[in-house]
């Protein structure tokens, strides 16, 4: 019975997300991808199968049981140099179980800002240069202005803003039996960016639900699967745009290896599909399902240094752990398009810089 039980619900999964939405928004609530975590970074993003800290309800809310204590979690990142500023803090607490029948809670909130917006004047408010105050050149002469007209904007037309994303969640897992582990995440988004008008902004509200799988196949090998969005997360801005987030699938694997006494190597791959027709820059393209491929190493010495290496898509990412006791701090970086530096459709001078994570976690 609990196998039937659980092809039925893989086979849902499958036909869930292979079913576009129609009214699916391409891009929507993209700060919600953004990945957590040091450790996480550091191995490429492939950590849907890892999973056993207390960034689980990002990657796979199933991974918390993993957890023998409370854990928090803090993590601040600058990504693409300075231009974006990216937080999370998670808490994560085993609730008390039978046997092999363990449970954990957790909650989750991530921020991401972006300060210093130059904001400039709406279309109606621009003035043709052959006047006093102008501030674009009318080409065509019909004394508005209209796209690929050249502006002359100064200091004075422009005002600095500030753009925010916040998420917050609650998750649940549960583990059924000796080899399979279930859990999900109830999350709520709010967003807010800066209109034309000084001082005014356009928020939005939403929710929407994770769910993620493990199989334990052995002491050594895992498996795993992630639907993002799984209800098509609703957002719904206060300009009267409505905004739908796609569902996401995340497959992935990791092996464990233990070469020798007081050493541990982890390696673990992920695949992540997308259902929106994604075509630039993707990895894998089928139709309009579309993956990038996700693979890294972890390698600790004496449970006590970590060193870590991946590729996530085209990006090369590289890191760190220290723990002592129960309490541990990770650091991470990301080149940015590191393997697609000879790519004639991102030239130099198009290249962002690299992102930066540092992330501490607390036991006990």
């Amino acid at each position: 019975m609990k196998l039937l039980c659980t092809r039925a619900w893989l086979a849902a999964v499958v036909v869930l997300l292979l079913v576009q939405p129609a009214s699916a928004t391409k891009y929507a609530g993209e700060f919600m991808k953004i990945p957590v975590g040091a450790r996480a970074v550091g191995m490429g993003g492939a950590f849907s199968a890892v999973a056993d800290d207390a960034t689980a309800p990002y990657w796979n809310p199933a991974g918390m049981v993993f957890l023998p204590y409370r854990e928090a979690f803090l993590q601040h990142a600058e990504e693409f140099g300075s231009l974006v500023s990216h937080n999370f803090g998670a808490y994560v607490m085993p609730l008390a179980a039978k046997g092999e029948r363990r449970a954990a809670l957790g909650f989750t909130a991530t921020w991401v800002g972006v300060s210093d917006i130059p904001i400039t004047p709406r279309p109606g408010g621009l003035i043709p240069s052959t006047q006093d105050g102008g501030n674009f050149v009318d080409t065509n002469g019909n004394g508005t202005w209209d796209p690929g007209e050249r502006l002359l904007l100064s200091a004075q037309d422009l005002y600095l803003a500030s753009s925010t994303d916040l998420e917050v969640g609650v998750s649940y897992a549960r583990q059924r039996s000796k080899h399979w582990c279930v859990g999900g995440t109830l999350k709520f988004v709010r967003q807010s960016i800066p209109d034309t008008l000084v001082g005014q902004h356009v928020t939005s509200f939403g929710a929407g639900i994770d769910a993620g799988m493990l199989y334990m196949a052995g002491d050594a090998v895992t498996l795993s699967a992630v639907m993002h969005d799984a209800t098509t997360t609703y957002l719904s801005w206060s300009d009267g745009v409505r905004e739908f987030v796609s569902p996401n699938l995340t497959t992935g694997a990791v092996l464990n290896f233990f070469p020798a006494e007081r050493h541990a190597l982890t390696w673990a791959t992920d695949l992540a599909w997308n259902f929106e027709n994604r075509r630039f820059d993707s990895e894998i393209m089928m139709g309009r399902v579309t993956a990038d491929l996700h693979t890294g190493l972890e390698y600790w010495y004496r449970n006590t240094l970590a060193l870590r290496s991946g590729l996530s898509g085209k990006d090369l990412n590289f890191g760190i752990g220290v723990r002592y006791r129960h309490f541990g701090v990770d650091y991470a970086a990301s080149l940015n398009r590191f393997f697609a530096a000879s790519d004639p459709q991102f030239p130099d001078d198009k290249s962002l810089d690299a992102t930066h994570l540092v992330s501490a976690s607390l036991s006990w």
